[in-house]
């Protein structure tokens, strides 16, 4: 059986329609879903959309991660499926699935997406997640930025907002790493199936419409996502390459953003508007950072943020 694990902050605008539609195609499955102290009708809107699900509610925001790994150890099913809830299945195939989850080792699974074909994503460079972390900041929101794709298992990871796993082997490789909030949790996880040699795989057997953004409810400059991608990356970094790569990531991205921020103030002067609002997106940026490094919660990106306050 599968269990669909499915993590809600502030959802009630597509809770309902995810959940609606994964018991129109998979009616076999467990729902469970996992709120992280939603200040919205997330609740009701669960229990109007499916009231035998399963819900926890966690008491406060807890992150993807963690929050995912407390759906997989409440999880009946020997099978777990991840969804964020701007996620809707379309489709299923039985028997294609049948044989799938008759396979082992199973490894993680990437359901296809509509319009994206194959979702394993290559590893970037330190110097292409440098430029995301910088440069991208002020990219145009309706200038798409273009995805590495990647076939090879050897080095591909493969996003969490859709995600096929074997619970046992989830669990034994100790779920999601709680030290991400949100944001690269995926990719640390995918590394660490690479390194226990279990395959990372895509399938058609679940096909799945994906609308990003709608999940839970931001402000309008979506600070919160930039600088939890910044520390999910530097904590990363951290990690697999060391205290001193984190301190050379972290530096050069900081100088990069001031320099990017003295610049956009420049042409907000000019009255130009999207300047004006790049400019206000980068000061409440580095107060963010500024913020949550010299807080006393150690739970989220530790590492990271003792990085940024040491070079404060």
């Amino acid at each position: 059986m599968i269990t669909a694990v499915i993590v809600t902050y502030d959802s009630a605008a597509c809770v309902g329609t995810c959940i609606g539609a994964l018991r129109e195609v998979l009616p076999n499955a467990e729902v469970l879903v996992v709120d992280n102290a939603s200040r919205d009708d997330t609740i009701s809107a669960i229990r109007a959309a499916a009231p035998q699900s399963r819900l926890i509610q966690t008491g406060e925001n807890v992150g993807f991660g963690r929050a995912c790994n407390t759906g997989a150890e409440a999880a009946g099913g020997s099978h777990l499926l991840f969804l964020n809830p701007d996620v809707v299945v379309t489709a299923v195939d039985g028997q294609q699935l049948d044989r799938l989850l008759a396979s082992q080792p199973f490894g993680l699974v990437a359901p296809a997406f509509e319009g994206e074909g194959d979702r394993r994503r290559r590893e970037n460079s330190w110097v292409s997640e440098f430029f995301a972390h910088t440069l991208d900041t002020i990219r145009p929101r309706e200038w798409q930025r273009r995805i590495g794709r990647c076939p090879r298992e050897d080095a591909a990871w493969v996003s969490g907002g859709m995600l096929l796993a074997s619970r046992d082997e989830f669990l034994e490789l100790g779920g999601f790493d709680p030290r991400f909030f949100l944001y690269y949790e995926d990719r640390d996880l995918s590394r660490r199936y690479r390194n226990a040699r279990l395959p990372i795989r895509t399938t058609n057997a679940i096909r799945g419409r994906h609308t990003p953004g709608t999940s839970s409810m931001s402000d309008g400059l979506r600070v919160g996502p930039l600088a939890w991608s910044l520390l999910g990356w530097i904590q990363y970094v951290y990690i697999y390459d060391g205290d001193r790569t984190a301190r050379r990531a972290a530096r050069a991205t900081l100088t990069t953003l001031r320099v990017l921020r003295q610049g956009v103030s420049a042409l907000a002067a000019l009255r130009w508007s999207r300047a004006r609002r790049k400019a206000r997106q980068l000061d409440e940026l580095f107060r963010f950072l500024a913020e949550h490094s010299s807080s006393s919660d150690p739970r989220f990106c530790p590492d990271a943020l003792r990085v940024l306050q040491e070079l404060a």
